[in-house]
């Protein structure tokens, strides 16, 4: 009885350790399977940490060509509290239904003179090959 309840203890804080160490916007994006992914393809849990992380930029929109700025979406709109987020460890954009795409920027009005391009799923691809998170 005794070793069942140290064995249980075990289990207990190992499993609360390792939520623990599991960013907390990919456990809302994922679930259960966040800790597997964490546990048995830790490449696979960085790129979805650097996609959190690198898969959009802040820019101008006087920068973006006429074409650019035609295709700005005005669906989502950003409170001042997560416009204050982005750019930060807390933000997910995956809060606001933002789905990168395989083919194309998706481009999101931030304020009047801002707007948030979220790069397509190849390019953020490539650029985790390159990056210090990509541990293959």
């Amino acid at each position: 009885m005794k070793n069942l309840l140290i064995v249980t203890g075990f289990l207990i804080s190992a499993t609360f350790s390792f939520s623990q160490e599991i960013d907390s916007r990919i456990l809302k994006n994922k679930g259960k399977e966040a800790e597997k992914i964490y546990e048995y393809n830790k490449n696979s849990y960085y790129y979805l940490l650097f996609e959190l992380d690198h898969s959009y930029e802040v820019v101008s929109k006087n920068s973006l060509s006429r074409e650019q700025r035609n295709s700005i979406r005005k669906d989502i709109v950003f409170t001042d509290s997560d416009k204050m987020n982005i750019g930060t460890s807390n933000f997910n954009f995956y809060d606001f239904g933002i789905k990168l795409s395989k083919s194309e920027r998706q481009y999101i009005q931030l304020d009047k003179e801002r707007v948030v391009v979220f790069y397509a799923i190849p390019e953020i691809t490539k650029a985790f090959t390159t990056s210090p998170s990509n541990t293959k």
